[in-house]
């Protein structure tokens, strides 16, 4: 058989040898366009004459696929193999004696590089294949040249869009707490030490300056603390472990009944006694000594932003998030005091203290019970135990926005409140939102997905009561694998025996029949010819959840996936204890094992995280993160 396939291959050679050069059916076009995950995809479009046609990237017993060389590679690195834009056909070639992959009429491939430097710079190399029809097969050489203009160095969008997001989450809360009982009765004196005194406008306008900045340093040191002990491990600590997830969400509790007026938080007197005696003594120091007056007393009002900021800086990428972070909130805080010292005449305008301010404390109270339900999720979940259900989550939310919207109102008085003689338009804006939004989380108590927020919720699969999956009579959560294998479609591949650890609060997209375990799934794909498709994920990971809720929800992506690969969920934060003769010093529990491989095979500990290698470990593409449907599609289908 073998001199067979040897024989034809090695006649159309000698033949066609002579003729190595592109083939006039073939034409080809080439060009780059930047992807989603901040590389540059070079894109090579071949338009083929009828008969002929031309083989795909894989690698097959005789006929020779599409392969790509380049040149001048310092000023870029390459991410993955060439791959096709789209399925290539298949037959079974008699004169191989083998499945080929092909195409006709029309085939694009794509080979993605990251560059090394801001500058323009030139890809240049040779796409080699092979051109065939029913009479002859011909090798071919299409040489390229690809300009790539200057920009910055690549990094990862889905990172650099949550460093984003973060940032204007900080500014957000630094701007926030201005606008609370313990800052705002403190402008109109800070501004009038400013400006105060005979030193004239130009004094006061420096010494306002010293105390942003101070302010600022003050803020960007604790920044700076949690950075230094900032490590994966850390950070992974402090996403999935119960301990400091029980903490934060009590932490939060206590806060949000200060809030209420149950009691008062504050740091000990004599530090502000002592700041507030340098303040005394007048001049520039006075205005750093300001400064940390200011922050001393505003902590009962500030430690909620600042703790809450430094959960999600620490749990996060970059290593300097939380520097960048409390350097923004810093400044926010303080910007106002700066314009208000420049325009002084604008104190005027500013609103009286009053019992406004304690309703913005309120406010933050019922924000803040309602971002408990991320924490308590989070410790169920490293216990492997099962209290908070999303029905819960959600009645417990849609429960705040109603008493919110009433509070707004002042139909509900709590200590400190002033009295509510009128409804003002901003107070009738506020109570409508929050009216709105219990409408908008109603659906959820029967299994909507809640798109917008369901990233903060338990995931669907703790959702008792779902009239959304009509074709279950009862919850994902209470049925065994088994079951649900037999009520899938029939054509789902999967090598029909039940995954290791599916008894556990492990879960694949619904509707996909997966893995849980590497080998388990490596061994399916080596039955089925299959690659094998990883999912990094988490129990704690955010946009795992949006897209569980979004994403996994269109049928075209779990169909692809059902159709085309083997699934595999890999788990970083997951409590199972691993078998004994799985557990080594480094890791004893199912989720450090993934974490390690994931460490060591893509040098990240980024989630999600996808990746696809074949059957024997080779990696086929990876670097695929927060994803929509549309963009999961073109990167699983190249």
């Amino acid at each position: 058989m073998c001199m067979k396939k040897i024989f034809p291959l090695s006649l159309f050679l000698a033949v066609s040898l002579p003729l190595f050069a592109q083939s006039p059916a073939i034409t080809w076009t080439a060009g780059q366009r930047p992807a989603t995950d901040g590389t540059i995809e070079l894109t090579f479009t071949a338009d083929i004459a009828a008969p002929w046609y031309i083989y795909g990237v894989r690698k097959m017993d005789g006929p020779l696929p599409t392969a790509i060389s380049m040149e001048n590679t310092a000023a870029f690195a390459l991410e993955g193999a060439l791959a096709e834009a789209s399925p290539a056909k298949e037959k079974f070639d008699e004169m191989f004696e083998t499945t080929v992959y092909y195409f006709k009429e029309r085939a694009t491939f794509v080979q993605k590089i990251r560059r090394l430097t801001g500058a323009a710079f030139t890809v240049s190399g040779t796409l080699e294949y092979q051109s065939c029809s029913d009479r002859e097969c011909i090798p071919n050489e299409y040489a390229f040249s690809i300009e790539i203009p200057a920009g910055g160095a690549a990094a990862s969008g889905t990172e650099e869009q949550s460093l984003w997001l973060f940032l204007l989450v900080a500014l957000a809360a630094g701007i926030g707490a201005v606008f609370t009982p313990c800052v705002f009765p403190m402008i109109p004196m800070t501004v009038s030490f400013f400006i105060g005194g005979s030193t004239g406008r130009y004094s006061g306008i420096v010494k306002a300056v010293i105390f942003a900045l101070s302010v600022t340093l003050a803020y960007t040191l604790i920044g700076v603390v949690v950075t230094v002990f900032k490590t994966p491990a850390f950070a992974n600590v402090l996403s999935v472990h119960w301990i400091p997830n029980l903490l934060f969400a009590a932490l939060f509790i206590i806060f949000a009944l200060s809030f209420f007026g149950l009691f008062e938080i504050t740091l000990p007197s004599s530090l502000a006694s002592r700041a507030d005696r340098k303040v005394d003594k007048g001049g520039y120091v006075a205005a750093f000594f300001m400064a940390i007056v200011l922050a001393v007393v505003s902590f009962s009002c500030t430690g909620p932003f600042v703790g809450g900021l430094l959960i999600a800086a620490a749990q996060g990428t970059p290593a300097i998030k939380p520097v960048i972070g409390m350097c923004v909130f810093g400044l926010a805080m303080s910007l106002p005091f700066v314009l208000l010292a420049l325009f002084p005449a604008w104190l005027k305008k500013l609103p009286k203290s009053g019992g406004w301010l304690n309703s913005v404390k309120v406010v933050f109270a019922f924000i803040l019970l309602a971002f408990c339900v991320k924490f308590l999720t989070q410790a169920e979940l490293s216990l492997n135990c099962t209290i908070l259900t999303r029905e819960t989550a959600v009645a417990f939310w849609i429960t705040l926005s109603v008493l919110l919207g009433f509070y707004i109102l002042g139909k509900i008085k709590l200590p400190h409140d002033s009295e509510v003689t009128r409804v003002s338009v901003g107070r009738l804006v506020i109570a409508i939102a929050a009216f709105t939004f219990a409408g908008y989380l109603l659906p959820g108590l029967f299994g909507a997905d809640l798109d917008a927020v369901s990233a903060f919720l338990p995931a669907k699969d703790r959702q008792q009561f779902d009239l959304t999956h009509p074709e279950f009579d009862v919850t994902l959560r209470d049925r065994t694998y088994t079951s649900l294998q037999e009520e899938l479609p029939q054509d789902v591949a999967l090598c029909g025996n039940t995954p290791k650890y599916a008894g556990t609060k492990m879960h694949a997209p619904a509707g996909v029949r997966g893995y849980f375990d590497l080998q388990e799934a490596l061994a399916c794909a080596k039955t089925l010819n299959r690659p094998v498709l990883i999912d990094f994920t988490g129990h704690g990971c955010v946009n795992c959840k949006k897209m569980e809720a979004s994403t996994f929800k269109d049928p075209r992506v779990i169909k692809l996936i059902n159709d085309r690969f083997v699934w595999v969920s890999l788990y970083y934060d997951d409590p199972t204890e691993l078998p004994l003769e799985e557990q080594t010093d480094g890791y004893k529990t199912v989720g450090k094992k993934n974490r390690a491989y994931q460490m060591e095979t893509f040098k990240t500990v980024a989630s999600p995280y996808f990746a696809i290698i074949t059957a024997g470990g080779e990696i086929v593409a990876q670097g695929l993160g927060l994803a929509s449907a549309d963009e999961f599609l073109e990167w699983a289908e190249q």
